[in-house]
């Protein structure tokens, strides 16, 4: 018995002391408890309660010979056939977590509205965020980009999200910091309109509304982006956003 075949048989789903004793058992062809105990080295009540899970695998038989329970492998496509048979499970089990997934759409899409609020970290958390705006695919507002955000992913960062957003046809409107106002005029396009704040306005927040979703970046060292999915919040930004586009600069 070697410690390979010890985890060749736990990566096939067996716990540690079963793949022990179906091993040691293997060694004997036939053999009783006590043989198996002196084999493994485990206390009795392992042994047994592993060969009974053994026997309800249906990987495992016994005979009784005088007084004596002698266990043996069951056959030598039992293996097989056990792993067959799990696998046919699991294909069933997973249909039926399809189908309950669907009531679960279901039921969510039958709410008014619900509210979650997550935290992403640095700089792979908030690229993991923009990301998944354009898996949504819809269309979205920002205000406060400071210039640390343009620092801070790079420029060719953005460069390759706005050449995505743009191939998913995804409309922004944005209100920059003064700071990004020449970078700004070099992203406008029928998909992309920019305005400005006044010039003594720089915040170093970011909000991001996209459906019903605000994200607000805080672009420090390292930024923190809380994400924050409620349709009345969402919808109470976006007004606001809508105010603050009438005030600001082209």
């Amino acid at each position: 018995m070697t410690t390979m075949e010890v985890s060749e048989l736990i990566k096939l789903g067996f716990n540690k002391n079963e793949a022990k004793v179906y091993l040691a058992l293997t060694r004997f062809g036939k053999a009783d408890a006590r043989m198996l105990i002196r084999e493994t080295k485990f206390h009795k009540n392992i042994v047994y309660d592993n060969l009974e899970k053994l026997i309800d695998k249906g990987l495992v038989s016994f005979i009784v010979e005088g007084k004596k329970r002698l266990f043996q492998i069951a056959s030598s496509k039992a293996l097989v056939e056990y792993f067959e048979q799990e696998e046919k499970e699991i294909g069933n089990r997973k249909k039926e977590a399809e189908k309950i997934t669907l009531e679960i759409n279901k039921m969510a899409k039958s709410l008014p509205f619900y509210q979650e609020a997550t935290i992403f970290r640095g700089v792979n958390g908030v690229r993991s965020f923009y990301n998944s705006t354009l898996e949504r695919g819809k269309d979205y507002s920002v205000f406060g980009a400071p210039r640390a955000s343009v620092d801070t992913m790079g420029e060719l960062f953005w460069v390759n999200y706005n050449v995505k957003r743009l191939k998913k046809k995804i409309a922004a409107k944005m209100i920059f910091n003064p700071s990004l106002r020449n970078y700004g005029e070099t992203i406008k396009n029928k998909f992309t309109e920019v305005r400005y704040f006044e010039r003594d306005f720089e915040p170093m927040t970011e909000t991001h509304i996209q459906g019903d979703e605000v994200g607000i970046i805080v672009w420090t060292k390292e930024p923190v982006l809380f994400l924050i999915r409620d349709k009345l919040f969402a919808q109470s930004y976006l007004r606001f956003f809508e105010k603050m586009w009438k005030q600001a600069r082209k």
